[in-house]
């Protein structure tokens, strides 16, 4: 039962969009992962299909492109009934710190794009850049929705990506160092 005034979900007012956001058939988490996996690179144009990428454990699937620090990730919070994806920046604190000063203020770019995502620090110094969606279970309609939404997080940051591993960035001591070299 909801209280009146909280809000318990991811419609407008706090409700449900709809009784039962999820009606496709139950999946597996490895029937689900992996079909994500594959419809992802049934969607996306070369190059972006040449992710590199491994499922962790239990409800958690990490896709990058070469720099496994900075990776795409499904995971399944089952407690919460929700899938997050989105990009998460798991380097050095340093690294993790460059990438949230360079994607910040180009959040208003990014929302124009994908206008539910966040861009938050998170656990072990770590920061995230990501919406969650209505999962109550691991289903057909779950995973189609999760590669539409995977997929334009792809093609939306994975070009900033890019220009973040080319930019060069001031350490601590103000001395200029290339920002790969921070990850190595």
């Amino acid at each position: 039962m909801r209280s009146a005034g909280v809000n318990n979900g991811d419609g407008p007012h706090g409700r449900r969009s709809s009784a039962n956001p999820s009606s496709g058939k139950l999946l597996s988490p490895v029937d689900f992962f992996g079909g994500l996996r594959r419809g992802l690179k049934a969607r996306l144009q070369p190059p972006l299909r040449d992710f590199e990428g491994a499922r962790g454990r239990g409800r958690l699937l990490k896709l990058h492109f070469g720099h496994s620090e900075f990776h795409y990730e499904a995971w399944h919070h089952t407690g919460a009934g929700k899938l997050e994806v989105g990009l998460h920046f798991e380097g050095s604190p340093e690294l993790n710190q460059h990438a949230f000063d360079f994607f910040r203020p180009r959040m208003v770019e990014i929302k124009a794009r994908l206008p539910r995502a966040e861009l938050e620090p998170w656990d072990r110094g770590w920061s995230r850049l990501y919406e969650t969606m209505p999962a109550p279970r691991l289903d057909e309609l779950v995973m189609d929705s999760a590669v539409g939404r995977l997929a334009v997080y792809i093609t939306t940051l994975q070009p900033l990506v890019e220009l973040f591993w080319g930019a060069d960035w001031k350490d601590s001591q103000g001395v200029e160092v290339h920002s790969v070299n921070l990850a190595r």
